[in-house]
């Protein structure tokens, strides 16, 4: 009999505790606001050069809607940032949106390539009520290095063999990536450099007598030139003949699709 009472008053005291706890209550009976997520993290184009490029960090309104405006605040590690690479909405009205956005508006132009800038957003109003939880949110953003514009999957529409085809391309250096499936047909390991320039015109090149080796061990000097734009497609046109020979085994263009 001790032990069912003892057991009764153990239950109450944790419903009490509970009870009293506010990030366990569920039940919303006023507008209140938050950040939808604690961290958010953007990529931006290599492409984008403009002085006020918009992050959109989303927040969200339950509980009912409301047209009070809340505050937001800012925490840097490097506050020099502040209203010169890029520059935050401060204040915020909702307009009874459920949805809605605090923009960070960025200048590309002094950022730095591959750097990540991080800042600690904060909502606070006199006239809202703000969620506890997610109050805050951590914001990431860098910009893509040259290079990383030109990774990843790509199609390859070769016109000496009539055919498409999958590639990879890797970064190599700061100028150049690897074409990891070049002819459709290389000896595991081999590759093809591919060379891009960062200024007018915009060429991309296989160096001259690149010696690369296909499936079935044939050698092959490689050499090409071409052009890429700015939505990361590019064209080479490509020469192979084999080691040792001058006459031209091959010739044609590869035409490069980012997908």
């Amino acid at each position: 009999m001790k032990l069912r009472i003892l057991t009764i008053i153990t239950c109450c005291f944790v419903l009490i505790s509970c009870s009293k706890n506010e990030y366990l209550d569920t039940t919303i009976d006023k507008p209140t606001v938050e950040f939808t997520q604690a961290t958010f993290n953007k990529t931006i184009s290599f492409v984008e050069n403009n002085s006020s490029y918009d992050i959109a960090v989303p927040i969200q309104v339950f509980g009912g809607t409301t047209d009070a405006s809340i505050s937001v605040s800012i925490e840097t590690s490097n506050p020099a940032y502040i209203n010169d690479v890029y520059s935050i909405e401060t204040t915020k009205s909702l307009h009874n949106n459920t949805l809605d956005s605090i923009h960070i508006y960025v200048n590309t132009t002094k950022l730095k390539k591959a750097q990540t800038y991080s800042i600690k957003l904060t909502i606070s109003s006199e006239k809202v009520a703000i969620a506890k939880n997610y109050e805050t949110c951590l914001v990431t953003f860098s910009q893509q290095a040259f290079m990383d514009f030109f990774t990843g999957s790509y199609s390859c529409y070769e016109s000496s063999t009539n055919s498409t085809y999958n590639v990879d391309f890797t970064k190599l250096t700061d100028t150049t990536v690897k074409n990891n499936n070049f002819w459709d047909f290389p000896l595991p390991g081999q590759y093809v450099p591919f060379v891009f320039t960062t200024d007018e015109p915009q060429t991309v090149s296989i160096p001259n007598d690149y010696v690369w080796t296909d499936l079935l061990g044939n050698k092959y000097i490689v050499s090409g030139t071409g052009n890429y734009d700015l939505k990361g497609n590019f064209f080479v046109d490509f020469t192979m003949k084999q080691t040792g020979s001058e006459e031209i085994y091959q010739t044609g263009r590869q035409t490069y699709t980012k997908k």
